[in-house]
């Protein structure tokens, strides 16, 4: 259930949220006392100083506090909030919340309030929270569908209503509408004004009501959310264990029913969520929810529904590859062999699956309970066979072929010969990356003139090094793909590649 959400910079003493009552027409709710917020002196100092003057500063500035506020309250009560004592505050509609609120408003950021909009709207299975065009458009079968999804546009939040217009071919057309919030109401193009967006799609839903004169502008069928769609009241965030450029890595739990599943959670950084940033970072997690594989790190869901956005992933409990090799040395040369074959079977299924890495390292590699090797990171991979880039930028040069360094190009061939640098890394057991002492410029000279670019490992076994020098191959058509190093490898099984062909077949 939606409730008021307790802002930090909220004194207690002015909306003291304590044993709340949620009260409907037919059922009663009680919420848990919540533990008191200890401000710092500090903070206690900075708090007088607020509430000795009615000026109301807001780091983006809403263009009207009091009728934000009535919006607010609008929008996150569609049930009645009562305090069990009546000294405090209450939520009941007519008890003049807002002069209240006006009155004591604390420093409120635009993306609080769109929070809060987004959370009361969760028990609508039609509000999907953050997700791209791309992404809505799949879930619409018919003329009428819709949902509504937050996105950023000139990195403001806002709330569209995606909706399938019209049939063109195999694929829907598709209408993006913005909502806009204006004087304490909802509307679209100023036409019909609402208190809050689901009175909105309401009215939209009533067929005579037409959002745009265009021919099947209505409002029939909302889209429930995909099963991956987690709610950030079920995962708990722990400490963080890494991070990257679009954010942090954390230890956490998901609930599942009544249990309990350690996961790992990636959490984008807040000041990065930009709209193009928000693409990849959901292209990742969507990527990610294909894969099913032991080699590849599993992905239970994401959770767009609220900032800051996570992707639960599996949890790695063997760790990383190269902090294993560190706390583990020496490695036996028979657990390198694993890791090698297990790096193989995994890429193997990403060619079968048409996915391309594009970021194959040992820094990318994860270790399960049993020191299976797992790939992770699938920030910089493409679906697809192969494509170009014009120009490459904050690349991993010392892992990249030839072809990517002279022409742009990416391919599952490309892979192998990361591959290859991987094996590498794998026999010197993580002490070094590819090219040790060697500068970018100097790797990408090595990579682009000598053949091969860098010798194998002494400790390295013949069967592997015939097939990491396979795998550097200077030129991509005399490189095999991973069906090729597959076979060479592990001739005994039977590929992921093959084995899709079975299955389709019978």
């Amino acid at each position: 259930l939606p409730y008021p959400t307790l802002h930090p910079r909220i004194s207690y003493r002015t909306l003291p949220f304590q044993n709340l009552v949620l009260t409907s027409a037919t059922q009663q709710y009680t919420m848990a006392p919540v533990k008191r917020f200890q401000p710092s002196k500090e903070n206690r100092t900075t708090r007088r100083k607020l509430a000795s003057t009615a000026e109301v500063t807001t780091r983006t500035k809403l263009s009207n506090t009091r009728t934000t506020k009535t919006a607010l309250m609008n929008t996150t009560a569609p049930m009645s909030f009562t305090s069990t004592e009546m000294s405090k505050l209450s939520f009941e509609k007519g008890v003049n919340e807002e002069e209240l609120l006006a009155s004591k408003a604390p420093d409120v950021l635009m993306e609080d309030f769109y929070n809060i909009v987004g959370r009361a709207m969760r028990m609508f299975d039609w509000y999907h929270g953050y997700m791209t065009r791309e992404g809505c458009e799949e879930y619409m079968k018919e003329v009428g569908d819709f949902l509504v999804r937050r996105t950023l546009i000139d990195t403001k939040p806002n709330f569209i209503i995606s909706v399938f217009v019209a049939k063109e071919g195999d694929k829907p057309k598709t209408a993006h509408i913005r909502i806009d919030y204006k004087s304490g109401t909802w509307n679209i193009n100023e036409s019909v004004k609402k208190a809050s967006i689901t009175q909105l799609i309401k009215h939209y839903q009533e067929k005579t009501s037409k959002y745009s004169d265009a021919p099947g502008a209505f409002l029939k069928k909302g889209v429930p959310r995909p099963p991956f769609y987690l709610l950030h009241e079920n995962i708990h965030v722990g400490k963080q264990i890494g991070s990257g450029a679009f954010g942090t890595v954390h230890v956490g739990q998901l609930k599942k029913g009544p249990e309990c599943v350690d996961v790992a959670v990636k959490k984008m950084k807040s000041e990065k969520q930009d709209k193009k940033k928000l693409q990849e970072f959901f292209k990742e997690g969507r990527l990610m929810l294909r894969f099913n594989h032991p080699n590849i790190v599993r992905v239970f869901g994401v959770a767009p529904g609220d900032t800051p956005i996570l992707i639960v992933l599996e949890y790695a409990k063997g760790g990383s590859l190269k902090s294993y090799c560190k706390n583990n040395d020496p490695v036996p040369t028979a657990q390198l062999d694993s890791f090698s074959k297990d790096a193989c079977r995994g890429m193997n299924y990403l060619q079968s699956m048409k996915v391309i890495h594009r970021d194959l390292a040992a820094r990318n590699c994860l270790l399960g309970p049993n020191a299976e090797l797992k790939i992770s990171d699938f920030g910089l991979s493409h679906r697809g066979d192969s494509f170009q880039l014009d120009k490459l930028k904050s690349v991993p040069v010392k892992w990249l072929s030839p072809e990517t360094l002279s022409k742009g190009k990416f391919s599952h061939k490309t892979d192998v010969w990361s591959y290859g640098m991987l094996l590498w890394e794998i026999y010197m057991r993580c002490k070094d990356d590819p090219f040790p002492k060697k500068n970018n410029q100097e790797a990408m000279d090595l990579i682009l003139n000598k053949k091969p670019p860098i010798e194998a490992p002494s400790a390295m076994p013949d069967h592997i090094k015939a097939v990491m020098l396979l795998s550097l191959t200077y030129d991509d058509s005399e490189r095999p793909d991973f069906e090729g190093v597959f076979k060479k490898l592990l001739p005994d099984e039977t590929s992921p590649i093959i084995q899709r062909l079975k299955d389709d077949l019978f």
